[in-house]
């Protein structure tokens, strides 16, 4: 799969693919991903749910290089977790971005409630406000 040049220039030395939250796939900066998994290593180990979280999302990570023409090449059991085949597409999410097999982002997409989102949201309080 092509790498898009704004996401090799961000991550020169290659990127972590990781199973998604969402039956998707992660892709971070090997960088961002070493920040990511050093926090999960720095919480307690009998807590059932870092366990659990940590196992799939380390468990299921594959560090990849770019070849001379941008791409990568996704390991078959990442590609099997999140369904993907042929048709896939990119989602920019701030410091990953997501490859979701279209079938399954249509999915996803149609089974989303827009009110329940904007009330979740909404208890984010996320703000374009420096210092708030």
């Amino acid at each position: 799969m092509t790498v898009p040049s704004k996401y090799r220039e961000e991550s020169p030395d290659g990127v972590v693919v990781t199973k998604g939250l969402d039956g998707n796939l992660m892709v971070y900066a090997k960088e961002t991903f070493d920040i990511f998994a050093e926090s999960m290593n720095g919480i307690s180990i009998t807590d059932p749910n870092l366990r659990s979280f940590r196992r799939e999302i380390l468990g299921n990570s594959a560090e990849l290089t770019y070849d001379s023409a941008g791409r990568i090449l996704i390991p078959l059991h990442l590609r099997k977790l999140a369904g993907i085949e042929e048709n896939v597409t990119i989602v920019g999410s701030g410091q990953y971005f997501e490859i979701w097999d279209l079938d399954r982002l249509e999915a996803y997409e149609a089974t989303s409630d827009p009110e329940a989102q904007a009330k979740a949201w909404a208890s984010l309080n996320i703000t374009t406000t420096r210092g708030n």
